[in-house]
């Protein structure tokens, strides 16, 4: 009898906790979603300083407005392709990121080559399943930096994914030779890096 009243007062008091505070934090562990990091560390938010601190390599960097870039002055390694990497700060912090690849194909035809094929396997290997994303706002992206630079009639075979906090990566062409990798902050650059006095 004794082992019954037991089993059964385990049982109450389990239920007690589950409807008491164990669950919810249970669910705020479940649900706390882990800030993205990019390569050796960097996270979004840093500064140029920072950026250049962790990635020990020889940085260029030019301003314009309130946007800035930062460029290092070698190609650096993505995956097994080497790509030319990008650093963009709104007001010094950092907010997107941008590897830019050559592709070596003869011709310029608009069919994904096996490279093109292959990052978009390693990016959903992380980042899940990929969906079709809008050129133009891969280019309204852009245009906060290099005014238009990016032709959206040449952005073409655009993927998009979205990582657990919220970071948004794309993978697109941006000319028929050139593809690119962008990854974009999630509460981008507050008002998308638009001067909005007096609106």
């Amino acid at each position: 009898m004794l082992t019954v009243f037991m089993v059964f007062f385990c049982h109450v008091i389990c239920a007690n906790a589950e409807g008491t505070g164990a669950s919810s934090i249970r669910d705020m562990v479940i649900n706390e979603k882990k800030p993205f990091s990019f390569r050796n560390g960097i996270g979004w938010g840093m500064n140029p300083q920072q950026v250049s601190v962790i990635e020990n390599i020889p940085m260029e960097q030019r301003s314009s407005t309130e946007w800035s870039v930062m460029v290092p002055t070698e190609k650096v390694q993505v995956s097994r392709f080497y790509a030319d990497l990008v650093y963009m700060f709104y007001k010094n912090a950092l907010r997107m990121i941008n590897y830019e690849f050559q592709d070596e194909r003869s011709g310029a035809s608009k069919q994904k080559s096996l490279d093109y094929q292959y990052l978009t396997g390693a990016l959903c290997s992380v980042y899940g399943e990929s969906r079709e994303a809008d050129p133009a706002v891969i280019k309204g992206w852009m245009d906060r930096i290099y005014q238009d630079y990016y032709q959206q009639e040449k952005i073409h075979d655009a993927l998009e994914w979205t990582a657990e906090d919220g970071t948004e990566i794309f993978l697109y062409y941006f000319s028929d030779v050139s593809y690119a990798i962008l990854y974009v902050c999630p509460s981008g650059s507050g008002n998308n890096g638009y001067d909005i006095n007096g609106l």
